[in-house]
């Protein structure tokens, strides 16, 4: 409980009163006599009657002679009486819903005090108390009591909201741009009689706020309607009225305060931020009333005029369920501006950020901030991001102590990367030259005996580098088929980091069953995992939020159940994968990749003849076609064949495997030479023609890198050369240490050919 800056300054004069006298004690006399020098108090007096001179030298003259005086001390220390007089005030004011005590509550809580010479001197000359009350009631127009009552309102309205336009004044709001169509339809709102109310609904960073403060800077400008230019507009701190609120009660005689005073203020637009808080605000579980419930009886009445802003997931939620609260209110939807429209509203607004931050914005700057936006920053609206953009780029040369910098594109290049996670290659070829052939030759180099499935994958990275893909979809969805070991899932790998881009790999084997959809885009309402924070949207909801920008591979999609892969038919067509909650993922600039063996067993029951490989095609395409729906094989941008290797491609993946092994060995400071009938002999051991290339890893494991890293570890393999031999079709593995010391080991492959095999 507070108490008015007078009620503290009369308590003060009745001190000093005592002081000058040399009393003990500060009594309901002094701090009557203390109140008859309040000038515009003893204005209010004088108007009620009382012969205000003659009942003030009365009492001063009973104060000198009926309080003896002390050396020391003096006016320090309340009467009991007193005491009782502020405590009677202060039960008043609380029962009557105020906190704040003022001089008038404290006057009235003296003529309340009964056995005391200073209610004795007020009605011997006549100054009842029902009288008094009376008067002041049907008396409003007194200047003491209107100026105490708007110190008091202006002091509530102050402490729990923000003044807009007291702020437009100060040139503190930036002016808006390109929303005059919602203003206007906000200011025809207000031009009603009732229900002047507007609820703003729209995607977060779209605006709503700044319509408000633009509102607000229109009015100062006086750029409204006549009947809005001499409106204030306040903005609702509902956070501060909820706290310190800790008993029951509390928090709905705040909001009655409120908006009581801004009703009594009158002319007020009241704009509520975030306005899905104020469902359950205040009711906590002490069974009191919520912020929403007390706000409906004001909205009708046309005396207040209510802004309020919320995004479609909580309108959803909290408004359209109460419908009694959603009729007081017009609907106004504050839709994404275009970018062109976004262009406009940086443009304007660059120079507050120019001035803020001490540089200079460029054109192209703003105009990227916009368009790389748009693509990259898909989970945030415009004009919200691009505004973030420029914003972090000046920021980041304010860090860097640049003086009077100019923005230009490459720093809207760099904050996009890093906001996207995507390397500053792949947002522009012109500033870094991305030659084709460099990513064909490195992608070739470790994908062998595939080169018409990797041109086709080529054909459409190189339309979306140069931008010629379709905005509204994935930048390419590829089937992968062909038989195990031939390098389906190496070639996402290679695609993935040609591109720098992370590989997001599924394993269809785990998504078998019907119930395993929920793994994918969040279990159903009602349903164990629901409102789970990390899987509630789903695992791949989940990953493509975090990675935006990657390949998407779900490998051996034939083992999936059919509901999983009609989970994909939205991603594959649109880019976009909708959680069970309602959350969506945008992956239009990613790649989805399916791999499977469909087909390959057909395959393997070879037909005689000369026509080997079309066998194989076409019974990896009546596999393909049975076992995807038409819709689903509609969607698909390229499906790439994956045929048996041929020899000069089974060498490579063998030489590839055993340069890992050296590079690896080469770290230790370790040398390893394999001559080249020791690769024809390790490749005739681990290439299966049906299981392809990867029991060539496992032949290299068993031959090589077992029996190496068992003498490697007995002695210092700093400096060690290792020479692997084929003697009589048998591999013999000689070491010579850095000592001078040498040791063969020549029967690895008998130890490990079960294991080849295996």
């Amino acid at each position: 409980m507070k108490t008015a800056k007078e009620v503290d300054k009369t308590l003060e004069v009745a001190g000093h009163i005592a002081n000058k006298y040399g009393h003990a004690y500060i009594s309901t006399e002094h701090m009557l006599l203390a109140i008859f020098q309040n000038r515009e108090f003893s204005r209010l007096l004088v108007d009620f009657g009382i012969q205000l001179d003659q009942l003030r030298m009365d009492l001063e003259s009973h104060i000198v002679d009926a309080f003896s005086k002390v050396s020391a001390g003096a006016g320090q220390i309340k009467t009991q009486s007193l005491e009782r007089v502020f405590n009677r005030a202060l039960t008043s004011v609380l029962f009557s819903g105020r906190e704040i005590v003022t001089l008038l509550d404290i006057f009235i809580s003296i003529m309340s005090e009964q056995h005391a010479y200073s209610s004795y001197f007020l009605m011997k000359y006549n100054l009842k108390k029902e009288d008094f009350l009376r008067f002041i009631k049907h008396n409003s127009r007194h200047q003491q009591l209107n100026k105490q009552q708007e110190q008091y309102l202006e002091g509530i309205v102050n402490e729990y909201c923000e003044n807009y336009s007291e702020q437009a004044k100060e040139k503190k709001l930036d002016p808006v741009i390109g929303r005059d169509d919602v203003i206007d339809d906000i200011t025809q709102t207000f031009a009603r009689r009732n229900k002047s109310n507007v609820l703003m609904v729209g995607d977060p960073g779209v605006g709503k706020t700044a319509v408000a403060e633009g509102l607000a800077v229109k009015i100062v400008n006086k750029e409204v309607p006549k009947y809005l230019q001499d409106h204030t507009v306040y903005n609702l701190d509902v956070g501060t009225m909820i706290a310190g609120t800790q008993y029951r009660g509390q928090f709905e005689e705040r909001v009655k305060e409120v908006l009581e005073a801004l009703i009594k203020k009158g002319k007020c637009i009241l704009f509520i931020d975030e306005a899905h808080t104020l469902k359950g605000a205040g009711g906590g579980n002490s069974g009191g009333t919520d912020f929403a419930n007390m706000l409906k009886p004001y909205l009708g009445r046309g005396k207040l005029k209510v802004i309020a802003s919320t995004t479609w997931e909580e309108y959803n939620q909290s408004f359209e369920k109460d419908r009694a609260l959603m009729r007081r209110f017009y609907h106004i939807t504050v839709d994404e501006p275009t970018p062109e429209l976004a262009k406009e509203i940086l443009t304007a607004s660059a120079k507050y950020y120019e001035q803020f931050h001490g540089c200079k914005f460029t054109q192209e700057a703003i105009d990227n901030a916009v368009d790389l936006s748009v693509r990259y920053l898909t989970d945030k609206r415009l004009p919200d991001k691009a505004f973030d953009m420029i914003d972090s780029a000046a920021a980041k040369q304010r860090r860097l102590g640049t003086k009077k910098p100019l923005i230009d594109k490459q720093n809207i290049l760099e904050e996009i990367s890093k906001y996207a996670r995507i390397p500053i290659t792949q947002l522009d070829n012109e500033e870094v030259k991305i030659s084709p052939e460099d990513i064909e030759e490195r992608i070739k180099g470790k994908v062998y005996g595939q080169d018409i499935a990797v041109d086709s994958v080529l054909d459409k990275v190189w339309v979306s580098k140069a931008g010629l893909n379709k905005r509204d979809k994935t930048l390419g969805v590829f089937v992968f088929t062909g038989p195990t070991g031939t390098g389906k899932t190496e070639l996402a790998k290679q695609l993935a980091d040609a591109n720098s881009m992370k590989l997001l790999r599924y394993d269809m084997s785990e998504y078998q069953e019907r119930h395993t959809v929920a793994r994918f885009i969040g279990a159903p309402p009602g349903y164990v995992g629901y409102e789970d924070n990390n899987l509630g949207g789903g695992l791949l909801i989940r990953d493509i939020e975090r990675n935006p920008h990657a390949v998407i591979l779900f490998d051996e999609i034939e083992k999936a159940h059919p509901d999983v892969s009609n989970v994909l038919l939205q991603l594959m067509d649109e880019g976009f994968v909708t959680g069970s909650n309602g959350k969506r993922a945008d992956a239009r600039n990613c790649y989805v990749i399916l791999t499977t063996n469909l087909g390959a067993a057909d395959a393997e029951k070879r037909v005689i003849g000369f026509n080997d490989q079309e066998h194989h095609d076409d019974a990896a395409d009546d596999a393909y076609k049975k076992f995807f729906a038409p819709e689903f094989r509609n969607r698909i941008d390229a499906v790439c064949r994956f045929s048996a290797l041929d020899d000069l491609a089974k060498r490579k993946v063998c030489l590839k495997f055993i340069q890992e092994l050296q590079t690896q060995l080469q770290d230790k400071g370790v040398k390893l030479h394999v001559d080249e009938p020791s690769v024809d002999l390790i490749l005739a051991k681990g290439y299966d023609d049906r299981m392809g290339a990867r029991p060539m890893a496992r032949a290299i494991d068993s031959l090589l890198r077992m029996p190496i890293a068992r003498k490697l570890v007995d002695k210092d393999a700093d400096g060690c050369k290792i020479k692997v031999r084929n003697v009589n079709n048998k591999l013999l593995i000689k070491f010579r240490y850095s000592d001078g010391s040498t040791t063969e080991v020549g029967d690895a492959e008998q130890s490990a050919q079960s294991n080849i095999t295996a």
